[in-house]
């Protein structure tokens, strides 16, 4: 589909939520939408454990994947993403809500689902260098390997580690986070 008739197909929340239902439902979980979103979820998950039915809240976040242009980007990374996030965001949000991450390029989605405790998204929007008052959280991943997903702690650097990047591999489709509970 053409890039500008895509971007008058609908909000880009709504294909996030759309996916991220998808993933869940295969990772055994029943995910209902909220009809307001008041209290930041957007999802609530069901599924039925040993001791009866389990629920999960929800944020679903998308973020759109763009190729690197950069000299300085390309020599580590293929993929990123940026958005906008304040430092308090989730501030009022209880610990039992967790933040679903989906990134997609334009021509598919590859399975890019980051699932974040966000009491842990919170320390990664800190982490993420400020502009205009808001923190600006880039998640790219590196050429080595289409594993590893790093959040950019620093505008400008010459390798991927240190103080520069904060290595956030672990949430890329870990659903097992969501055995934690509320």
């Amino acid at each position: 589909m053409d890039p500008k008739l895509r971007s008058k197909a609908g909000h880009y929340e709504i294909l996030g939520e759309t996916h991220a239902k998808y993933e869940f439902f295969h990772a055994g979980w029943n995910p209902y939408s909220r009809f307001l979103d008041v209290d930041k979820v957007d999802l609530v998950l069901r599924r039925v454990g040993k001791n009866g039915p389990e629920y999960r809240e929800v944020q679903v976040k998308f973020g759109k994947l763009y190729r690197v242009g950069p000299a300085w980007e390309r020599r580590l990374f293929d993929v990123t993403s940026w958005r906008f996030f304040r430092a308090d965001e989730f501030a009022a949000c209880g610990s039992h809500l967790f933040i679903a991450y989906v990134l997609s390029e334009d021509d598919a989605y590859r399975g890019d689902l980051f699932i974040f405790p966000v009491r842990d998204f919170e320390g990664i929007i800190r982490r993420a260098p400020t502009a205009g008052g808001k923190h600006r959280v880039y998640l790219s991943r590196c050429k080595e390997s289409s594993e590893h997903w790093v959040l950019r702690c620093a505008k400008k650097f010459e390798q991927v580690g240190g103080k520069s990047t904060l290595d956030v591999s672990k949430y890329r489709r870990n659903f097992g986070l969501l055995d934690r509970g509320a």
